[in-house]
């Protein structure tokens, strides 16, 4: 059974601290004060369990006893097993009987195949959205392009800016069953990338430019050869890491 340490880093690397799937402290991990001071909702142990595991804090392998975690953030054990749930249906976490809950560490030919899917839904909706962007929308996509270029942007903020980019870019497709499912797909790739400092990143600014253009074709180029490319880096990070499922 899995309890909750952070693992600490070794001595001069930079990288992010991580668990392992045996050595498992929630409440040591950043955030947790805020939760247990505010003795949070559902929500609030939600966004901090889910920015552990995309932080790669949390990772694949790791068992999330409720008891543990709601007595560790000083919250019931409802929020907790809500917060789970929603995990789970994110991909990001898997319920099994008389096992609990584990965090979801995908095999390199599920990424693979999870990208491909991305980059068919992905270049097809850009390709209807293009026409449809009005000026104001392509301003706010500048905008948040501008603050994804800052340089002391932190992990958990640039995955908001993501969201909020993407979501803004396919706001004028109408298709709220399209874009849940092209977050979700994201959400369970993109954790294999936060620890890796050059992986492919498109160019936000050099996108909008298309799309004011109304170039579908080079906006779809654009974003197929970031997904190919973002894909053989998390597959290659996968391969390498050896951790299991």
């Amino acid at each position: 059974m899995l309890y909750i340490g952070a693992a600490r880093p070794r001595s001069g690397s930079t990288t992010v601290p991580t668990t392992s799937p045996d050595d498992v402290r929630i409440g040591a991990l950043d955030g947790a004060a805020m939760v247990r001071e505010r003795r949070t909702t559902q929500e609030l142990v939600f966004e901090f369990l889910r920015d552990a595991i995309l932080s790669g804090r949390l990772r694949g392998g790791s068992h999330l006893v409720q008891d543990k975690i709601a007595q560790e953030l000083n919250v019931s054990r409802v929020p907790v097993r809500e917060a789970l749930l929603q995990l789970e249906s994110e991909g990001l976490v898997r319920m099994e009987a008389h096992r609990g809950a584990s965090v979801v560490w995908l095999s390199a030919e599920e990424i693979a195949e999870i990208f491909e899917i991305r980059s068919i839904l992905v270049t097809a909706a850009i390709r209807k959205v293009i026409p449809c962007l009005t000026d104001e929308q392509l301003d706010r996509l500048e905008q948040i392009a501008v603050r994804l270029e800052e340089r002391d942007t932190s992990p958990a903020m640039r995955a908001r800016l993501n969201h909020a980019f993407n979501s803004i870019l396919f706001e004028p497709l109408n298709r709220p069953r399209l874009l849940a499912l092209l977050d979700k797909l994201k959400r369970e790739v993109d954790r294999y990338l936060m620890s890796i400092p050059d992986r492919p990143r498109i160019g936000r600014r050099e996108l909008v430019q298309v799309c004011r253009a109304r170039d579908a074709d080079r906006a779809a180029e654009l974003l197929h050869r970031h997904l190919e490319k973002a894909s053989e880096c998390a597959v290659s990070k996968v391969r390498e890491s050896g951790i299991p499922s």
